[in-house]
């Protein structure tokens, strides 16, 4: 989510300066968004997909998947109980989908991790 808000903008060619005055959003909560140290609400990213062109489903997507790495501790159980949600809203994943989005999320975690223990 981070790059797509930072991509952008520098695709708009603004500062964050420029952006904060366009979104009425406070400069320094920008650049935290920008440099993954917040994360915006859901109104937020409603504006900031809509100044910066974004497309607002995949900012959304990349929001919801920010929001759920920092607050999910991914181990079996915790993906047991994903799964069982999902089966009861009547959402049912093949099992290559079911690895091949494991996998996804297990790669996500190891990257933020990697970059956590650079900080």
């Amino acid at each position: 989510m981070k790059d797509l808000l930072k991509n952008g903008r520098e695709n708009k060619k603004i500062t964050t300066r420029e952006l904060a005055l366009l979104t009425k959003i406070d400069q320094a909560l920008i650049s935290k968004f920008e440099n993954g140290q917040r994360i915006p609400t859901e109104l937020q990213i409603k504006v900031l997909a809509s100044i910066l062109e974004i497309d607002l489903n995949t900012l959304l997507v990349a929001w919801y998947k920010q929001k759920l790495l920092n607050r999910i501790d991914f181990n079996p159980q915790s993906i047991q109980a994903i799964t069982e949600i999902l089966n009861e809203k009547g959402i049912t994943l093949t099992q290559s989908q079911k690895e091949v989005q494991i996998a996804a999320i297990l790669s996500e975690i190891d990257t933020l991790k990697n970059k956590l223990s650079t900080l």
